[in-house]
């Protein structure tokens, strides 16, 4: 054995040259943020009021999610124009809540429950509104009014959900604002009736961001290019602007020897908290005698994930690293074992509006399927979803926008942070 030792100690020492930090292909991630009732915070969602003598906000979450069946503000965050305020209301003047993406991420869809309304003016619009002042919906009166029009908008709570997807927007406004239309000077606030209202009563913010977590200073005894046995450590920093929501250490044929999973909570800009001083124990027990590397991932709150991999070390706990059998002499051999590996195959098909992917991997259990539309080196459209297998076989269909159908799109299958699969799917 000590010969073995001193064989694979050389080969050890030859491939140390190549360990290093490996970041994850950079397929963007999303996580949802959510804000107001059942809870009582408004989250990221920031108060707006640039004219507060003819407008007013508040704060009166922590109703049911779903809002009042009348509608009202209880439960909501919201905005409105003070009744029977002498004030005149110049143009641009608005009030409500403005939820605005952390820096590196975007904000790629919204589902809220809401109730907006105006009354008589033309003038006055309650909305909800992207960066770019670009309404995802509003109420207003018509201008020019139209004779036999009504003089009410009215979007009520019906307690359904709204949503918009596929965004790409830095922030957004929910409330009222003025923006002058009719030859007036400015917007006249209401008198015994709301002229205008928004009331949001929760809302899930899905953001977007692709950057992976920093991973440094690893440390312990898989990093130390000798001889392992029994528990040993593995420490690590990690860093990312979301956080890190999970920390796993692999062997080299993929299996998960020790992981962790922070408490995250997702009403923050930083759901997960980061990992300055991290720590896993790995039992080398659950893996033959011999040369082996392992690899640190960690995965922020987005699911992007960053790869570490360790020098190669030799484990050793007493086990043989090789099986005798006997010739026909009766002289001892020695053969490695031999295991027949399980072939990967992957098949992504694009017919009419449907992405279908399917698959025969080497594991079971759960895996991460994403697929990335580009048009002209630029991203149109991306997908991803959680998949259980079935007998080592995959099945998924996406449904593709009007834009990811005429694009080249690529797929990929992960085990957390590891690619087991990928492929460029070809239309039928």
């Amino acid at each position: 054995m000590t010969r073995v030792l001193r064989k694979v100690l050389a080969v050890v020492v030859a491939s140390a040259a190549g360990v290093g930090v490996l970041a994850c292909p950079a397929w963007a991630g999303s996580y949802a943020v959510s804000a107001c009732s059942p809870s009582s915070s408004a989250g990221l969602w920031a108060q707006t009021n640039t004219f507060p003598a003819a407008f007013v906000t508040g704060n009166l979450c922590g109703g049911p999610a779903i809002g009042p069946l009348d509608g009202g503000n209880q439960g909501a965050l919201y905005a409105e124009d003070v009744l029977s305020s002498p004030a005149h209301i110049p143009d641009g003047a608005r009030a409500g809540w403005t939820f605005s993406a952390p820096p590196g991420a975007t904000i790629s869809a919204i589902s809220y429950y809401r109730t907006l309304a105006a009354y008589n003016d033309q003038d006055l619009v309650a909305g909800l509104f992207q960066a770019d002042g670009s309404a995802l919906e509003q109420c207003k009166i018509p201008w020019p009014f139209v004779p036999g029009s009504s003089n009410v908008c009215s979007k009520p709570n019906n307690q359904a959900p709204y949503t918009f997807t596929a965004l790409n927007t830095s922030s957004l406004f929910l409330g009222v604002t003025c923006r002058i239309v009719r030859p007036v000077l400015a917007c006249g606030a209401g008198g015994t009736i709301h002229a205008v209202r928004a009331a949001l009563y929760s809302a899930k913010v899905t953001l977007s961001e692709s950057t992976p977590p920093t991973l440094s200073n690893l440390g312990g005894a898989l990093w130390g290019g000798g001889v392992v046995s029994g528990v040993v450590p593995v420490t690590f920093a990690a860093s990312d602007q979301t956080g890190i929501q999970q920390q796993l250490v692999r062997s080299d044929a993929g299996q998960t020897l020790s992981s962790a999973v922070a408490p995250c909570d997702f009403t923050l800009a930083q759901p997960c908290p980061q990992q300055p001083a991290g720590s896993l124990s790995v039992d080398t027990r659950r893996v033959p005698d011999g040369p082996h590397t392992f690899s640190v991932v960690v995965t922020d709150a987005a699911a992007n994930s960053q790869v570490a991999t360790s020098p190669t070390v030799i484990v050793h706990n007493d086990r043989p690293a090789v099986a005798s059998t006997p010739t026909a002499h009766g002289a001892p051999t020695t053969s490695k074992n031999k295991t027949t590996a399980k072939r990967t195959r992957i098949s992504a098909v694009i017919k009419g509006r449907r992405l279908r992917v399917s698959a025969k991997l080497a594991s079971s259990g759960r895996f991460r399927v994403s697929w990335r539309s580009k048009l002209h080196g630029r991203t149109v459209a991306h997908g991803l979803r959680m998949v259980s297998t079935r007998k080592h076989k995959l099945a998924v269909t996406f449904t593709l926008s009007r834009r990811a159908r005429r694009a080249s799109t690529r797929v990929a299958i992960r085990s957390g942070g590891r690619i087991v699969a990928h492929t460029r799917a070809r239309r039928a």
